[in-house]
């Protein structure tokens, strides 16, 4: 992949990482509550990989543990600046 499409101008942060997440990790940008965090193995280097919220990782098992049509529609899978994964990260791990 070109070094061009692995980067993300984001409005608050500047150009920052691409990331990928499930849109209810997003959602937690906005509402403040934590739906838990799961993450791909990470490729050598990458500090934030492809990540979903604790539902997408139930919906993930109930279809015996491969991503497909459904379980990707369920995820929503959203581009997040590197900075916002980080916040949406921290914040998605405070379930008590």
């Amino acid at each position: 992949m070109s070094d061009e499409y692995k980067f993300v101008e984001c409005c608050t942060h500047g150009k920052q990482q691409a990331t990928y997440v499930c849109q209810h990790i997003v959602q937690t940008l906005k509402d403040g509550k934590p739906r838990g965090f799961w993450s791909a193995e990470p490729e050598p280097g990458d500090e934030r990989p492809d990540s979903w919220c604790t539902a997408c990782e139930e919906k993930f098992n109930s279809l015996g543990g491969e991503w497909n049509d459904e379980s990707e529609a369920f995820a929503g899978v959203t581009l997040l600046c590197g900075a916002c994964y980080d916040r949406a990260k921290e914040l998605n791990r405070k379930i008590s």
